[in-house]
Formats: C-alpha cells, structure tokens, sequence
C-alpha cells in the first residue's frame, strides 16, 4: 500500500454501467473514507445496524469507516472510529452470540501487529476493542469457519514469524469473544488461506497457497487436522490468492488460484488461473489458463455472477505503474473460466474482494476495497452492482438466517414437472449453502443463496422444505405444502 494525503468526503463519486463482452454489466459506485484515512486494507459487508440491510466497513490506515446500507445497493456517507494501526484483511462474525456481528482482523505484512484483533459490535455500526488473539507474528491472511461443530465462529490464520518462519495457527471460538489455539500447522509458505469442505464429508478444511500451489489440511471436524496434502501448479509460479467455490458443477467445494508468473529480471509477468480438487485422497489440479499479462492481479474472489448457477471468478489489483484493475472470469462448470473481462477500477491498486448479493435482487455484486497512490486519490470501497444477471428469486433481510420460498407458492396446485426456487440469506457469514427436502427426503442442494431444482413428483399433496446453512453451519428452514394435480 502506498502512503496517500487524504481528499474530503466523497460518498457514491462514481456511477458507471459497465458492460462486457459476456454480457453482464454492472454499475460502479466509489466511496471514499473519511479524513485521517491514508490508506484502506479491507473491506467486509454484513448488516451491523441491525436493520436487515447489508452495510460495509473498511479498514483504513488507523481508522474504521462504517458505510450504512440504503437498502437499494447504495450506501451513506462513512462514519468513523479510531482503530490500532497495522490492521489487515477483515472478516464480520458474530463472535460473541449478541446478536451483534463483529469485526475480526488479521495484520498487515509489516509485521508491526503480532495480534489478531477483534473489535466487539455495538450493533449500530461502531465497534469496541475486545480480546485480541496473539499469534506471535503477523497474520496477513485469515479466514473463519466451524472447525469443531458447535457452530460458534472460529479462526485460521496464516502468520509469518521473524524467528520460527511461517505456520498456520487455527484458534476456536468460545462464543464469548475470546478464542483458544487448538492447532499448529506446518506450511509452505505464508500466503492466502481460505475455508472450504473439499471432500465434502461435513468437517471443514483449510486450503493455503504454497510457494508454487496450494496445501490443503482436511479437518477432523474437532479443531484438529490432517496432514497436509499439496497441489503443484502447472508452471513455475507464485500463488497470489485463492477462492472456493463450486467450479465443477458438482455441489462439492474446490479450489480457484491466482498464481504470478516473471520471466526473468525485469521481464513480463503473466497471472494464471487454475483449479484444484480434491479426489480419491490427492489434490487433483485442472490446466493453468492464462488471465492477463502485465496486468498486476494480487486477488481473487469466487461466485455466481450470470445467474446460471456456475462459479465465476472475480479478479483485482493493480499497482502504480499498471493503475487499478478489476475483472471476472465466467465459469464454465468443468473447472475452467472464460476470458476475462474488464469492470470499471478506481483508485491504483484494489484488494479483498468480496461477492455478495447487496441489494437483495437475486444478482451477485462485487465489492473491493481500493486505494490510490501519492495521496492523489484518497481511499475506500468500490461497489460493483449487477445489472444483468439472471434472477431467481429475492433473498429476505440480512439481519437474521432465514428463507424465502418463490415458488411453489403455499397451497398452489401444480404441474407434475415442478422447479423449486428459493433463496436465504444470513446474519453470521453468508448463506453458503441451500438444500431442498421433499417430503423429509433431500433432494438436492446449490452451494450458494439461490436454490433452483426442478423435480417431477407424484400426484398428491407434497411438501418442500427450503432450508439455509450459513458460514457456521447453522440451518434455518421454510416449508410449503402443495398439490399435485
């Protein structure tokens, strides 16, 4: 990050619809943090005014800046609180069961905060200090799941040392807003780390990048780990960052790496995009496909993009030479992407990009925090909002883990061929996952908020449970009955 003098207060600056080639478009609006912000590190999203509105904070250069949802995708002028400095990649929990999320944050790669700091909701969109979590060394890269299964929010971190090298260290939550080590890892490297159920037995599992892959440690389901499994990419590269997401239309959770490639001192840089999934006790990696040269990524995000229920990718970067860069890749459903395609950037560089449904219109947006070089520019969020995409079905509010059937309706009367659409939302986390029980028996599930599974069934009266599973897995349900004519 580049030191910046800061600009006044420049809420929604820029409205832009951006078309591609693939046929999304999207309308980009810039939000700048307030004074005393030199540079923003990261942004999360959640809903913490508790108005069933999703919001957005960033983490700026020693200060928060809360960004209150308008409810239509937009977002009000920020404002701010004094926070450490130091601070990194951010995640939203509710860490300790108030019903208020909180904040999460790793440090910078400064290596000046040995801490994982935890900032307490007050459920208005300021935040107090809580117990931080010491990891000796600076953990750039964090991610949150339920390693043990009791459904409270814990921690992995992945953290260089001055002294021991790299490690990851996984921290369990105690739902009181302090966490305990349960697991010291070896790694391969310091890099992006990311959650996920690779071989979808139910216990989550952590996938790191590695020096020229990515390790994969398989969870035990109680705070524990296996030994770690590696993943060689195709070319002599560095992996810059990683996504999990459904890349080959199998509803079992795989790998998206961003890996960098220089020839030579000084010479061209090209980023490749690879996917790698878990099979048969190995990490089986897809062919490296070429993004961009010369384009200076550093991040990856993953989600559906176009509404037909294959992951996509979401890239960003840039640097001062290169200026800011954001993009996607459509999925195909096989583990490889699309070309990839140019969205509105701001700023000179864009980092921790998320995808999210922000105005609650069944179409993923994409939002990433940027910067800008020399002071000239300021610092802050920039939200891409999706114009195009196919819709399925609205989620409901974002202040609690909940369902909202589409179709069928309570007590219609349909066909013998029936497409059931649904869609959830969360509190804690995300709704990453959707499943559908027909008459107590599941029949199918969509690793996201949307759920669309057409099923022919028998005549007679019938019901369908839509049920939701956020990032903890905790469950929320709706059910209608209906006939069968």
């Amino acid at each position: 990050m580049f030191r910046l003098r800061v600009l006044p207060l420049i809420a929604a600056t820029l409205a832009l619809t951006v078309p591609s080639l693939a046929g999304v478009q999207f309308t980009s609006d810039t939000y700048t943090s307030v004074s005393g912000n030199l540079d923003t590190y990261s942004t999360a999203n959640g809903d913490f005014n508790n108005d069933g509105i999703l919001d957005l904070v960033t983490i700026n250069t020693n200060t928060l800046s809360f960004y209150a949802g308008t409810g239509s995708g937009a977002f009000a002028a920020p404002t701010s609180q004094t926070v450490p400095e130091s601070l990194g990649q951010v995640f939203a929990a509710d860490v300790n069961g108030d019903g208020k999320l909180d904040l999460v944050i790793g440090g910078t790669n400064s290596a000046q905060n040995t801490v994982i700091t935890i900032l307490l909701g007050n459920g208005d969109g300021t935040f107090t200090q809580g117990t931080s979590v010491s990891v000796h060394g600076s953990a750039e890269y964090i991610t949150m799941a339920d390693f043990n299964g009791d459904h409270i929010p814990d921690i992995a971190a992945s953290v260089a040392t001055q002294k021991q090298g790299c490690n990851t260290q996984v921290f369990l939550g105690k739902g009181d807003g302090t966490f305990k080590k349960s697991a010291t890892l070896s790694v391969y490297g310091c890099g992006a780390i990311v959650a996920g159920d690779f071989n979808a037995d139910g216990k989550q599992d952590i996938g790191e990048a590695a020096a020229n892959g990515v390790v994969v440690y398989l969870g035990n389901g109680n705070g524990t780990f296996q030994s770690p499994l590696l993943a060689t990419t195709s070319a002599p590269t560095v992996t810059e960052a990683l996504a999990v997401g459904n890349f080959f239309d199998n509803d079992i959770q795989s790998l998206a790496t961003l890996t960098e490639a220089t020839q030579g001192p000084g010479g061209p840089t090209t980023y490749y995009v690879q996917t790698v999934q878990y099979q048969n006790g190995a990490l089986v990696p897809s062919k490296a496909q070429t993004a961009t040269t010369e384009q200076y990524f550093g991040y990856i995000a993953a989600g559906d993009l176009n509404g037909d229920f294959k992951d996509d990718i979401a890239l960003v970067g840039g640097n001062i030479r290169a200026y800011p860069l954001t993009a996607y890749m459509l999925g195909n459903g096989n583990g490889t992407f699309q070309r990839y395609q140019s969205l509105a950037a701001y700023g000179t560089g864009e980092s921790f990009p998320f995808i999210r449904d922000l105005n609650l219109d069944s179409r993923h947006d994409i939002g990433t925090a940027w910067d800008g070089a020399y002071g000239d520019e300021g610092s802050g969020a920039l939200i891409l909002l999706n114009d195009s995409a196919k819709t399925n079905c609205d989620p409901p509010p974002a202040n609690a883990l909940s369902v909202n059937v589409c179709a069928p309706l309570q007590d219609s009367k349909t066909g013998t061929t029936i497409t059931f659409r649904g869609a959830g939302n969360a509190f804690n986390g995300i709704a990453k996952r959707m499943e559908l029980w027909i008459d107590g028996t599941k029949v199918g599930e969509d690793l996201e908020d949307q759920l669309k599974i057409t099923a022919a069934l028998a005549k007679g009266s019938h019901t369908a449970s839509f049920v939701v599973v956020d990032t903890f897995d905790n469950t929320a349900s709706k059910s209608v009955t209906f006939t069968v004519n």
